[in-house]
């Protein structure tokens, strides 16, 4: 406001000069009056630009990385002497295939970056099958490559066949910052097993679980008959099992476990929560989005 006010306050000014030396201009003569002309044409500077407005790349790269997919699985999936149908994707003088092509399935994009005004190099992981040999079942591997792709006013191609790279690299896991592990027979471990026995084997109304006004919907179908509790890890201390938690009392815990779906069908899951105490007893509050974690050495610091 205080610039605002300044601006205005110069430009009011710069119009009253100019309006006193445009009179004093007609007074004195066609000379004075020129030379007043210039003085305005200087005070009033150059007309305002307006800004080249912002281009959504959005579809443009939703439409590479759908091509380069394609790409890929035609690429290693069409037999030799089938060349010509790879013609609407690359343009190579020389193309060479395998007689006896592998198998290619599930190809997603592992990276997509643009290098160039419409040129784009996109990286995709497709699980690659080859052909089995004799009586032992092939084994499928996931395979990365890399494509370079041409978008011109909506019209895609690639400008090299695709190259074969290395996979991404394995990141080293984070610190998590849960410092407790809960007894599983404490009345907390305890609500977060029954919250999660309704979210997803549909044993009884989630919201009975929750705190009022958080919304989580269950999973439906449910996808699984029985939900065990196997870990409750929480971020600070808890009361005793006995002693009814202090209403507002708020912990982050991460629940390990066992979900069932029929014989032989077991398998761990994970989920971060955050809690708060309400009328002696815990409810979910939040479904987190991710676990909490400790800050590492290179993370920001306010």
């Amino acid at each position: 406001m205080r610039l605002q006010s300044q601006w205005t306050g110069g430009s009011h000014l710069a119009t009253r000069a100019i309006t006193v030396v445009l009179w004093s201009a007609l007074v004195s003569g066609p000379l004075a009056l020129a030379l007043a002309a210039l003085l305005l044409l200087s005070l009033a500077g150059p007309a305002p630009t307006n800004a080249a407005p912002a281009v959504d790349r959005a579809g443009e790269r939703v439409a590479v990385q759908e091509f380069a997919q394609r790409f890929v699985v035609a690429w290693l999936q069409t037999p030799q002497g089938q060349e010509k149908q790879l013609a609407s994707y690359v343009k190579v003088p020389s193309l060479r295939l395998a007689e006896v092509p592998v198998t290619a399935q599930g190809p997603a994009t592992a990276d997509v970056r643009q290098v160039g005004p419409g040129l784009w190099t996109v990286t995709v992981g497709v699980n690659v099958t080859p052909a089995a040999a004799g009586t032992s079942p092939a084994i499928p591997a996931r395979r990365y490559f890399q494509v370079p792709v041409r978008f011109a006013a909506g019209a895609l191609v690639a400008a090299a066949l695709p190259a074969p790279v290395a996979a991404p690299a394995v990141a080293e896991a984070p610190g998590l910052a849960y410092r407790q592990r809960a007894s599983l027979a404490h009345p907390l471990a305890t609500s977060v097993g029954e919250f999660l026995a309704a979210l997803l084997t549909g044993a009884g109304e989630v919201t009975r679980y929750a705190s009022p006004g958080t919304t989580v919907v269950a999973v439906t179908p449910a996808p699984y008959t029985a939900v065990v509790v196997t870990d409750v890890m929480v971020d600070r201390d808890l009361p005793a099992d006995r002693v009814a938690p202090a209403p507002g009392d708020q912990r982050r815990v991460l629940v390990t476990a066992r979900a069932s779906s029929g014989v032989r069908q077991e398998i761990s899951v994970q989920y971060a929560l955050t809690l708060l105490a309400r009328a002696g007893r815990w409810e979910v509050k939040a479904v987190d989005p991710a676990p909490m974690t400790v800050p590492s050495a290179a993370s920001p610091t306010n």
